[in-house]
């Protein structure tokens, strides 16, 4: 499968697309992560419908942000990209973490088109709720605060010392939960681990969420569609465990109540919304259970009355000739 890189917005861009048909599920991965993680989910999801994964400015091989990471400018960034590749037919889309907050945007501008949404664990526009709510110490000794890690990554790619990390990266997460990728997706993963720009871009929509971010800025996108929208959450004890190596139980509980609410607020972006709990994982869902993730995607495909006729019965995958201003990678 091939990799395009498309002029969107101004920033370069690198997509994949994998699969036919009118109806394309779009994924939006979670802050600082390659699309590559994605790639085993849209193979799969690949028998049936067209797919696209995409690596925002900053991240993967796409060039550098051209713009203040901001939720419309992201938002928009992913429309150009979709007007280049996917213009027409209806979508169905699918985001992680601080991509399930683009595709929050992302399906007010094309809302029109959008037959069905699936957020997993998602930042919600008032993120900045954790920090303000928890005591300064129980805020960061529940890695709550993600900029510390961001910087450090920064600088230890900048110097070039991620390669002596290397045996340490490749035993801890993402990769613990990779070890069944495609090796060309755990090499895309480690590339953009490698990649100082990766950080800088993850530590600008960092901070932009955390503390210029508001409903008012999604609002001011337009409505939200009226469409099925399944909101797919981490396990709370998975997390509250997780939390309690470095905080009493208690005050990982009062983190994961608030994140939790959170989360689950955002089923009601719809009416037909509703939270799905993942049993046994942790944040990043979409690795820890893909078959969850791929079965509540198809849900919403079947809902919308997409897919290939026999749906499942053979793989089928198509590279796409890049257009004009497209190159190939």
């Amino acid at each position: 499968m091939s990799v395009f890189s498309v002029t969107a917005t101004d920033s370069a861009i690198d997509y994949r697309l994998a699969g036919d048909g009118r109806l394309t599920v779009v994924i939006t991965q979670g802050l600082g992560s390659a699309s590559a993680e994605w790639w085993p989910i849209q193979d799969a999801l690949a028998h049936r419908v067209r797919v696209l994964t995409w690596d925002r400015p900053g991240y993967g091989e796409s060039g550098r942000p051209r713009s203040a990471r901001t939720v419309a400018n992201v938002a928009r960034e992913a429309l150009g990209l979709l007007q280049a590749v996917a213009p027409e037919g209806p979508l169905i889309l699918v985001g992680h973490s601080q991509g399930g907050l683009y595709t929050n945007a992302l399906a007010r501008l094309v809302r029109p088109r959008v037959r069905g949404v699936a957020l997993l664990d998602p930042a919600h526009p008032d993120n900045g709720r954790l920090r303000r709510e928890l005591p300064p110490r129980v805020f960061r000794n529940s890695g709550s605060d993600l900029a510390v890690r961001l910087r450090t990554g920064n600088t230890v790619a900048r110097l070039h010392l991620m390669g002596l990390l290397k045996p340490v990266i490749m035993g801890a997460p993402p990769f613990t939960f990779c070890r069944r990728h495609p090796p060309a997706a755990r090499r895309a993963i480690w590339r953009n681990l490698k990649r100082a720009q990766a950080y800088q871009a993850a530590l600008a929509e960092y901070e932009e969420l955390e503390f210029r971010t508001a409903a008012r800025d999604l609002d001011a996108l337009g409505p939200f569609p009226e469409v099925p929208l399944r909101v797919l959450v981490h396990d709370p004890e998975v997390l509250t465990t997780d939390m309690s190596t470095h905080l009493p139980r208690e005050e990982a509980a009062q983190v994961e109540a608030i994140w939790g609410e959170l989360l689950r607020e955002q089923a009601s972006l719809s009416p037909l919304g509703r939270v799905l709990t993942a049993g046994g994982s942790g944040h990043l869902i979409h690795l820890e259970k893909p078959d969850l993730v791929v079965a509540a995607v198809f849900e919403l495909v079947r809902g919308a009355g997409g897919g290939q006729a026999g749906g499942g019965s053979r793989p089928f995958r198509q590279t796409r000739r890049p257009a004009r201003g497209q190159r190939k990678r």
